[in-house]
């Protein structure tokens, strides 16, 4: 079943009220998505006016959610996790990927080389072509 268009709110709007949620000002916010706060508080106004619903209280120069905003951030904190986790199941490649380092020798052979097998044993999910441990080369 579709939602309607008005139950479907922009992503930088629902970014917006759960970084406040999380940070507790706009101007932590607008730091964090790197823009203005009034850029920002027009996404907050925005949203509330699409879901036709008060998520903020507005006092002098600070901004308060409601209890309900709160909630409503909670789930649409999971449904972005959910959304950014689902993009990097797709982009990943399913084999695991190529992984370059440039270091020493010697801190090759003394402390990364030993520590691969354990790391490969501990992610089966982007080394199932091995299926056990990995003997360190």
């Amino acid at each position: 079943m579709k939602a309607p268009a008005r139950f479907l709110p922009s992503i930088a709007s629902l970014r917006a009220l759960e970084a406040l949620d999380r940070l507790g000002s706009v101007s932590a916010v607008a730091k964090e998505v790197s823009q203005t706060q009034s850029a920002v508080s027009r996404q907050l106004q925005a949203l509330e006016a699409q879901l036709g619903v008060s998520l903020i209280l507005r006092r002098a120069k600070r901004m308060q959610m409601t209890p309900e905003a709160c909630n409503y951030a909670l789930q649409v904190r999971q449904a972005l996790q959910t959304i950014s986790q689902a993009s990097l199941d797709l982009t990943l490649p399913p084999q695991g990927g190529t992984f370059n380092l440039a270091i020493l020798p010697t801190i090759g052979m003394r402390w990364l080389v030993p520590k691969l097998a354990d790391f490969t044993s501990r992610n089966p999910r982007y080394y199932p072509q091995y299926g056990h441990p990995v003997a360190a080369v």
